[in-house]
């Protein structure tokens, strides 16, 4: 029989290390992808997890912009008799530039990680979900698909295309007991960010945010662990604002 999982891409950034401490204390195994080698995803496992939350997580490295490489990961994971009825689809890449500056490159990658690769772990992992009855897919968007910041286009776009995504891909998931819903956080400071932000972009950026700071990953994780429980089951198509009131919908 098989064991239920959930799958993280990005798993070992800040929201994803984050989302996978939250969920193995919550007793869901977690398959953890992200675009490392094995030596890196290794080292990431003995540093980031205690002993007891690394014995739940299993590692693979992914690029989720190759089609081919989610498909042998989903033929393996399911081979190996586990099953993922959780998916979150937590990698994603920015792109800077201005319209007649931004490289073609820069934006194809953007497109790629962000609209591609949600859509190939999606289509690799819901049938098990539909054959099952039973699945929760949580697909991150971000606030600047609302709310674009300057220099960004091909990442606004490419997280406005994540949005479109999840709610028609939510209409042809509803009848089968899969739910499928999208994450906008706002400026989240973790890990990552906070070695490559200046100081004063973060301190403009803070006085924009009424509550006046910056998110934090275990927020993130708290907003997604509550989408992945039975007590969401009757929420889908739902993009879940976590910004501090940067943005309210009208």
């Amino acid at each position: 029989m098989s064991r239920t999982y959930a799958l993280i891409t990005g798993a070992i950034g800040g929201l994803g290390t984050a989302m996978t401490k939250r969920l193995v204390g919550k007793g869901i195994p977690v398959i953890g992808c992200d675009r490392k080698t094995p030596d890196e995803l290794e080292d990431w496992r003995q540093s980031a997890l205690t002993p007891e939350e690394a014995e739940q997580v299993t590692l693979f490295p992914l690029d989720v912009t190759k089609d081919e490489h989610v498909n042998d990961l989903a033929a393996e994971i399911a081979g190996r008799g586990m099953h993922v009825a959780y998916l979150v689809n937590n990698a994603g890449i920015q792109g800077y530039g201005k319209p007649w500056e931004l490289d073609t490159k820069t934006h194809n990658r953007v497109i790629q990680v962000n609209i591609n690769g949600t859509f190939f772990c999606t289509r690799a992992f819901s049938k098990a979900m539909v054959d099952a009855g039973f699945g929760r897919i949580v697909n991150f968007a971000s606030l600047a698909a609302y709310n674009p910041p300057s220099g960004q286009a091909c990442y606004s776009a490419a997280k406005a295309g994540v949005l479109g995504y999840t709610h028609s891909v939510a209409l042809d998931l509803a009848q089968y007991g899969v739910t499928v819903n999208a994450m906008a956080p706002g400026l989240i400071m973790h890990q990552g960010l906070e070695g490559v932000m200046p100081d004063h972009v973060y301190q403009t950026l803070i006085k924009q945010v009424p509550m006046g700071r910056a998110g934090k990953p275990h927020e993130i994780a708290a907003t997604v662990e509550f989408l992945l429980s039975d007590d969401a089951s009757y929420i889908t198509g739902q993009t879940f604002h976590v910004n501090g009131g940067l943005y309210i919908p009208g």
